[in-house]
């Protein structure tokens, strides 16, 4: 049993080949994440997508056709796909990530590691559709040179977020800057697109010493997929230098606590909030027995 779940792509045969495409499927519990290489004129299609999902064409341009339009992606860009039928066309050799939810069943199963979730994870919130966009749905093109270096690039859709870094690092961060946090109901992809990283991994201990599992510090060259899972304390160290390294962060639901953060999310004013936070689903971290006079002490695990 490990604490995190990791997929390394790199050298593995293709899960599944769509023509000329070549695709890689790693899942969580709300999340499913393709990876696809191909060549000039390569087609990723859906037939019928339950919801909005995300396409990051970060170094590789490509053509998207849905709800009756076609748009030209450039590299260095995120895109919001709308549901329903729709496909992507490589517009030149190269790499390509999608990223969906758990409301498309037929993804379930694309992903070699569905069977950690034959049962739900305690403690994580269902996916939840946000309020739809004013302007309705259609192909959403976010440049991410757009924004200002240094500004987040967080951007929403009704049943999933991402975020990244951009532009992309070239040297890793400071060793006494590390982000060590944890997440009270919700897991998070993290998606090595560039480079290599190790992502380290702690899980509090429980009452039961037999549930007690060492660190980890699983090293994984991109392409490649970490899933820290709540209350897991995690953190991503880029240990490349001199060359590309960087992440793409992938959540679902909706993160409240980014989405509240004036400023944060970049495409805020196409996306409204709900109007209000979603229960939580955080499982208690229990420090003294039930019975104990002390178990008043005990709190859910602190929003990271």
């Amino acid at each position: 049993m490990s604490i995190g779940s990791y997929a390394r792509f790199q050298g593995t045969p293709a899960h599944e080949s769509e023509g000329l495409a070549a695709t890689w499927w790693h899942r969580a519990a709300n999340m499913i994440t393709a990876y696809s290489e191909g060549v000039a004129g390569s087609v990723l299609h859906r037939a019928g997508n339950a919801d909005e999902y995300f396409l990051w064409a970060l170094f590789t341009p490509c053509e998207v056709s849905a709800g009756g339009e076609t748009v030209s992606v450039p590299p260095g860009s995120v895109v919001i796909v709308p549901p329903g039928e729709s496909s992507v066309r490589f517009a030149a050799a190269g790499a390509l990530w999608r990223g969906f939810t758990s409301l498309n069943d037929d993804l379930l199963q694309q992903a070699p590691n569905s069977r950690e979730y034959a049962q739900r994870p305690a403690g994580v919130a269902p996916v939840q559709a946000w309020p739809m966009p004013p302007g309705g749905y259609r192909i959403r093109v976010y440049n991410l040179d757009d924004t200002p270096p240094g500004k987040p690039h967080c951007y929403v859709h009704r049943t999933s977020m991402t975020s990244l870094g951009w532009p992309v690092a070239t040297t890793p961060r400071a060793v006494d800057a590390m982000s060590p946090h944890t997440h009270d109901d919700f897991e998070q992809v993290s998606i090595i697109h560039s480079g290599t990283m190790v992502h380290h991994m702690r899980r509090a201990w429980s009452r039961n010493l037999s549930e007690w599992l060492p660190d980890e510090h699983e090293i994984l060259t991109a392409p490649a997929v970490a899933i820290s899972k709540p209350p897991d304390i995690h953190t991503t160290q880029a240990i490349t230098a001199g060359e590309r390294v960087g992440l793409i962060d992938f959540f679902a639901p909706v993160r409240w606590d980014f989405s509240a953060i004036d400023g944060m999310v970049v495409n805020r004013a196409e996306y409204p909030m709900l109007a209000r936070q979603p229960k939580s689903y955080a499982v208690a971290a229990t420090v003294y027995a039930a019975g104990d006079p002390r178990a008043a002490l005990n709190r859910p695990p602190q929003r990271g």
